[in-house]
């Protein structure tokens, strides 16, 4: 399929000359529908890319952005929430593990971390044990354990940012050069939290997600940086980088991004990123994982644009 290079006041020039729209793909965005593509990955690494029109502008997206929560929660996220700064325990209080994760934590040991179903410490599983046996039927004793946990994981980023998971980081953020022409950006999210942008804003939220055969609970770190359309740079970019999950994954990079036409200034494209570490992936089955994140990511993304725009809506009734 022949490639649309994109012209210097193209909307898509900042992603070029890594990501390109086919001149079909153009005309698809610009008649509502929603363009996926499974990126090229290699090793442990899945991407994809989401893309379509948008009708409203940085405004909505922004404060779709700060209100997380009523962004992402569905069917595949049904427990989710922003964390205070400092982060607090009443933060967590909507969190639940499921009996999956109750079982697991049960089943591992302090001595084996690395056999573990669950991404945890020694002392973590050592604690979630000592809570376990003195713990009611519902327990409640162990869920509370845990959500200290989490609690303390998104402080100790807070304090000295990412301890763990800086290869599997750096890696996702070399494979996404068009990050690069944001040097204050990408400079922050290597060396959080140190080094934070002028005009951005950041926080972080906790999810419960059940894209996955088992849930899937993470700490996300979210940056809204506010660009500037004459220096070639999207209207807003958001980065948002996984700095815990229970499973499945070491690591995520997603950036979403607003760009707007310069030769119909009223046109936006609202375009997702998301290039993801993953464990286990293998060969063999990555087209297997990359078929069921085909099923997914377009109904989501369809979503979360359904969202964004109700809030530009009801930011224009309030004026």
């Amino acid at each position: 399929m022949p490639q649309a290079a994109p012209s210097p006041g193209s909307p898509f020039a900042f992603l070029g000359p890594a990501i390109q729209f086919t001149d079909e793909e153009r005309r698809k965005l610009d008649q509502r529908e929603v363009v996926l593509r499974i990126l090229p990955a290699s090793g442990h690494e899945l991407a994809v890319l989401a893309a379509g029109s948008l009708d409203v502008g940085a405004d909505a997206l922004v404060a779709s952005v700060r209100d997380m929560p009523g962004l992402k929660r569905g069917a595949y996220v049904p427990q989710i929430g922003v964390f205070s700064s400092p982060p607090r325990l009443s933060d967590v209080r909507e969190l639940t593990l499921d009996p999956a994760d109750v079982k697991a934590i049960r089943k591992c040991r302090p001595d084996r971390p690395d056999d573990c179903d669950l991404k945890l410490e020694s002392a973590e599983i050592a604690r979630l044990h000592a809570a376990a046996r003195s713990d009611a039927p519902d327990n409640a004793a162990l869920q509370e354990e845990f959500r200290r946990v989490l609690v303390e994981r998104a402080r100790e980023y807070q304090r000295r940012g990412d301890q763990q998971g800086q290869e599997e980081f750096a890696s996702l953020l070399q494979h996404s050069p068009y990050v690069k022409r944001l040097p204050h950006l990408a400079a922050y999210l290597e060396r959080y939290p140190a080094a934070a942008p002028a005009g951005s804003e950041s926080f972080l939220y906790w999810s419960k997600e059940t894209y996955a055969w088992k849930p899937m609970i993470t700490v996300t770190h979210v940056t809204i940086l506010h660009g500037s359309v004459d220096e070639g740079a999207p209207e807003v970019v958001v980065a948002s980088r996984d700095l815990f999950s229970t499973r499945y994954t070491s690591g995520s990079l997603v950036l979403t991004m607003l760009l707007r036409n310069a030769d119909a200034p009223s046109r936006r494209y609202l375009v997702y990123i998301n290039r993801t570490w993953v464990d286990g992936v293998r060969a063999l089955w990555r087209p297997f994982v990359e078929y069921r994140v085909r099923g997914q990511a377009r109904s989501v993304f369809a979503g979360a644009r359904d969202r964004i725009e109700r809030t530009g809506l009801a930011m224009l009734l309030r004026r």
